[in-house]
């Protein structure tokens, strides 16, 4: 019976959860993906992107100009929303 009140709780919690996080005017992208997007290639040891040409840009740059905050520990970009 303890188990079924607990699991209920924790599932109205993610249900009162969900519209919050709806709501965020932000969004967190991964580098990676921003790169291979771009039609580059992603090295995450060094985490630098090499678009195929000479000119090597750091996740930093990338995520910079998209307009976005860079995050190094968790290797993405957060950047604002539309709404």
């Amino acid at each position: 019976m303890g188990s079924r009140k607990m699991l209920m709780t924790t599932a109205m919690v993610a249900l009162l959860a969900l519209p919050l996080a709806a709501c965020s005017s932000t969004a967190k992208v991964r580098t990676s993906r921003l790169c291979t997007a771009a039609g580059g290639t992603y090295n995450g040891a060094t985490k630098t992107c090499n678009p195929g040409t000479p000119n090597t840009k750091t996740a930093m740059q990338i995520c910079q100009a998209h307009g976005g905050v860079y995050d190094d520990v968790l290797d993405m970009c957060e950047m604002q929303g539309t709404k």
